[in-house]
């Protein structure tokens, strides 16, 4: 007798892994062909012909017939020896199927032919309900034929059939698993599963009690395969299983248990460990595991495993380092032996072999090597590994390994420091051959170094000598980052200046005022908001630099942006301000009217009624958002009627412009356009499509915009 799976076509080796869904019918047939009624004995005539697409053709054409006439050329379809006629029979299966559970649930009940008084109707009715089904039919002639037949393509056409035949095919199955016998019986087991019907567990199980390891090992398939439909049954079922005398047995039920995202107790999942056949599905459950015990595990089989079984323990490793048992893992990491550490930077870094342990393969199971690099980056930064700072500095050059790499120079503190610091000496330069295509690196390395010493700062150690200047390494950090405060690189210079406002000094104010005049836009950004940062953390120096920068026009910039970080202003300064807003250049103009707003409070409406008829845009919008927030301001600090109707007087004014983007402007700073009953219309205006006509504008740099316009 043939076996049951030796056929080399798609009907090869059914499993319950391959059910589901019933596969798509090609469009090689087309629907017109498989709806086109054809007398019974043409279709018999085309099935008998030499022509494989004939009979294809003609096997279509049987979902449309009926069930009962068309059952044997069904069977001698699916036993056709092209495997498309055979795949062509099976979806006629699927339609006749289909078509009689429409048709029983379409048909009305007894009772309510009985309300309507139509007993005849009623009684052929019940006449017809007495007819097998299309299931029940092809279950029957299936059974028969798996009983009769030893051809290979029909069987297994017979199982899948069988299988979405569903719960009216599990009865008969049931009976034919107790009385058929050898390989017969395993096509029953895995046409069962199939049916993922609950009902046919019952006979499952007690298959697993025979002597026969094939029908066993189908059934545990079937039952795996059952696991979203009956989850807690099947769980008892293969939790008693892996202590089974079989091993495919054990590596079925321990699979099935990790697709169900099932915890295995460690005292049961340690042994099965050391399986080199159970490994891989062992440390996908050692993942799930709840035990602290399993981390110091892994860790322990990090220092031998090899290629592929390397990959899978950083995987499971590296899941429960992202779950509840967090601390275990980090503690385990850090007692390991060395050569964990080693193997885990080697990994990281993805080096081939200089003496060290075997580099491990990351396509030992399709893994994914990007996703594993970094993994093994981050365990090797948790376990405080030596190289593992070189290793996360060396990952920021890939873009794919960025995030990991900064989360990595997070996990290794102050430690990672001198690894950034010697990048830094090495590519902050101002020769741009030197950076050119590595300016995202370094620009997040100085954002990584600046963060971790604002962490050491939070936590108290940045200690200071005498003349307080910060103690190494965070001085040599503070040096490179005032180096590339300079870098010909927009993106790197931007970075630094943001770093200097966090970790800067007193002394560093003036280089940031240089840096307020760089001839790109957003270097010169970033300065202005360095040295608003560095005015708040050195107010007292910041305050002396102000008087000096007043006495310059060319730094009068950057002494608004000073008073206006200050938060006050002197008399003098208040003077200096009002005048810079009417007479300064164009930055200068828009940070004495947002310094002197802030610093004046309501005494500043004379200069901002003033600057909201400006001919430069960004005048204009830097006055109504300070405009917003002083109003706001007044309305919070309580009664002040004449300031607040003078302020509400210059919102109308806003409204009234109509600009948008002021309007907005004032709405951003603070003003109630949309809750005050006042503003409503202003809101309406905000709402509704507004189309700006964009001006030629010429206006030495600026960029774009609508044209300029005062304010009625």
């Amino acid at each position: 007798m043939s076996r049951a799976f030796d056929d080399l076509g798609p009907y090869g080796d059914p499993r319950v892994s391959d059910a589901g869904a019933w596969p798509a019918e090609p469009e090689s047939v087309s629907p017109s062909v498989r709806s086109t009624p054809m007398p019974i004995s043409a279709i018999a005539a085309a099935l008998a012909a030499d022509d494989a697409e004939e009979r294809r053709q003609a096997a279509a054409r049987l979902g449309r017939a009926d069930v009962a006439e068309a059952l044997p050329l069904l069977l001698r379809a699916l036993g056709d020896p092209d495997w498309r006629v055979r795949k062509e029979a099976t979806y006629a299966c699927h339609r006749l199927i289909q078509a009689s559970s429409s048709a029983e649930g379409d048909r009305p009940t007894v009772s309510q032919r009985g309300a309507e008084g139509d007993r005849a109707p009623a009684a052929q009715g019940g006449a017809e309900a007495a007819r097998p089904s299309a299931s029940q039919l092809l279950v029957g002639a299936l059974l028969d034929a798996l009983r009769t037949s030893d051809d290979v393509g029909l069987r297994n056409a017979a199982i899948e059939v069988l299988g979405y035949c569903g719960r009216d095919a599990t009865p008969a199955l049931v009976r034919a698993l107790a009385e058929l016998t050898g390989d017969e019986r395993k096509l029953v087991v895995d046409a069962l599963g199939r049916t993922r019907d609950p009902a046919a567990l019952d006979a499952l199980y007690a298959t697993l009690a025979e002597k026969d390891d094939n029908l066993r090992q189908s059934a545990i398939e079937a039952i795996s395969g059952m696991g979203l439909i009956a989850r807690e049954r099947v769980t008892d079922i293969l939790y008693e299983r892996l202590a089974d005398r079989d091993r495919f047995v054990r590596l079925t039920a321990l699979n099935g248990l990790n697709n169900l995202e099932a915890p295995v107790p460690w005292r049961v999942l340690e042994p099965l460990i050391d399986d080199p056949i159970l490994r891989s599905a062992a440390l996908v459950a050692a993942a799930l595991a709840e035990s602290p015990e399993a981390p110091r595990a892994l860790c322990a089989a990090l220092a031998t495993a090899r290629g592929g079984a390397f990959a899978q323990l950083v995987r499971a490793l590296a899941r429960l380092a992202e779950g509840p048992l967090a601390p275990h893992a980090v503690a385990a990491l850090r007692a390991a032996p060395v050569e964990v550490g080693a193997r885990l930077v080697q990994a990281a870094a993805a080096q081939g072999p200089g003496g060290g342990a075997e580099p491990p393969s990351w396509r030992g199971l399709g893994a994914d090597p990007v996703s594993g690099r970094a993994q093994a980056l981050l365990l090797a930064a948790m376990a405080r590994a030596p190289g593992a700072p070189d290793a996360a500095v060396q990952a920021m050059i890939e873009p794919a390994l960025v995030e990991t790499a900064q989360r990595a120079l997070g996990l290794l503190g102050e430690e990672a420091l001198p690894a950034v610091l010697a990048y830094l000496e090495r590519h902050v330069d101002p020769d741009p051959d030197l950076w050119e295509g590595l300016d995202d690196a370094t620009a997040a390395l100085i954002d990584g170094a600046v963060a971790i010493a604002q962490q050491r700062g939070r936590e108290g150690d940045a200690a200071r000598s005498a003349h307080g200047a910060p103690e190494p390494p965070l001085g040599e950090l503070l040096g490179a980052v005032r180096r590339s405060v300079k870098s010909p690189s927009t993106l790197v210079a931007t970075s630094a200046l943001y770093g200097l406002a966090k970790i800067g000094t007193a002394d560093d104010l003036e280089l940031a005022v240089s840096q307020t005049r760089a001839i790109s836009l957003p270097v010169a950004r970033a300065a202005e908001s360095a040295l608003a940062g560095l005015t708040e953390r050195h107010p007292e120096a910041a305050r002396a630099l102000a008087r000096r920068l007043v006495q310059a026009e060319r730094t009068h910039l950057a002494a608004a942006i000073v008073i206006e970080a200050l938060g006050s202003a002197e008399p003098e300064e208040l003077a200096f301000l009002r005048g810079v807003a009417s007479a300064g250049d164009v930055r200068a103009r828009r940070a004495a009217v947002t310094a002197v707003a802030a610093a004046a409070g309501a005494s500043a409406l004379d200069v901002l009624s003033l600057s909201l008829a400006d001919e430069e845009r960004e005048v204009r919008l830097a006055a109504a958002r300070a405009l917003g927030r002083l109003y706001a301001s007044l309305s919070e600090a309580g009664p002040a009627d004449d300031e607040r109707a003078r302020a509400r007087e210059l919102l109308r004014l806003v409204r009234a412009s109509g600009e948008p983007e002021l309007v907005a402007a004032a709405a951003q700073g603070g003003a109630p356009f949309r809750s005050d009953p006042p503003w409503s219309e202003a809101g309406d205006r905000l709402s509704a499509p507004v189309s700006i006509d964009v001006g030629d504008v010429s206006t030495p740099g600026m960029t774009g915009g609508p044209p300029s316009g005062k304010v009625p």
